[in-house]
């Protein structure tokens, strides 16, 4: 890590980008769970409380900003358990709507996801100079990342659903989402852990 990676987070750039990151997420997250809920969309819903943890993180690493290198890995580990809690909610969102049945509007969800993909691609391409840091950083970056791809994965179940007249399109999107987030929790987890390490075998 370049002495600019390990140093990424003290620009004053990067606390302006998480700011207004999470000012849009947190408005993501009203508009595209209200959506959700009137339509019975589980991918939406899935994608909706992951924008509520975006913002989350991203006010987390404003505060994060000063800590030292070993604090900011623990922020790092934070972001991944709330990462896994994203993950638990949409598969959550997947069985109930398994239980109650019935396929959403393919239009709500398509317009709703492109909005979606057009916030978290402006969040992606801000943060793109900064995806190379540590712990914390790295979460952001992967967070904001994969939310665009699941994002205009959204859409094409949106198309599916309207083919198919079927609600599976939207619960197959809706697990997808769940795996994903996940899986860069655990990613995020693995490596607030070996920094952890690195700081302690630094200390000894």
């Amino acid at each position: 890590m370049t002495t600019y990676e390990a140093a990424g987070h003290l620009d004053p750039r990067y606390r302006t980008v998480l700011v207004s990151s999470a000012a849009l997420n947190i408005i993501m997250f009203f508009a595209e769970g209200a959506v959700g809920l009137v339509i019975g969309s589980a991918a939406l819903i899935a994608d909706a409380a992951d924008f509520l943890e975006d913002s989350g993180i991203y006010s987390l690493a404003v505060l994060a900003i000063g800590w030292s290198a070993r604090n900011r890995a623990r922020a790092g580990a934070a972001m991944g358990c709330m990462m896994t809690g994203v993950g638990l909610v949409a598969l959550w969102q997947v069985v109930e709507r398994l239980l109650w049945g019935g396929a959403p509007s393919s239009l709500g969800m398509a317009a709703t996801a492109a909005t979606a993909v057009a916030v978290n691609l402006y969040c992606a391409i801000r943060l793109a100079p900064y995806k190379r840091g540590d712990a914390s950083m790295r979460s952001i970056w992967l967070s904001t990342r994969n939310d665009a791809v699941l994002n205009a994965l959204t859409i094409a179940a949106a198309g599916l659903v309207q083919l198919t007249a079927s609600a599976w399109p939207d619960l197959t999107a809706g697990t997808i989402i769940a795996a994903v987030n996940l899986w860069a929790a655990g990613e995020i987890l693995l490596h607030a852990k070996r920094e952890l390490r690195a700081r302690d075998a630094g200390r000894r």
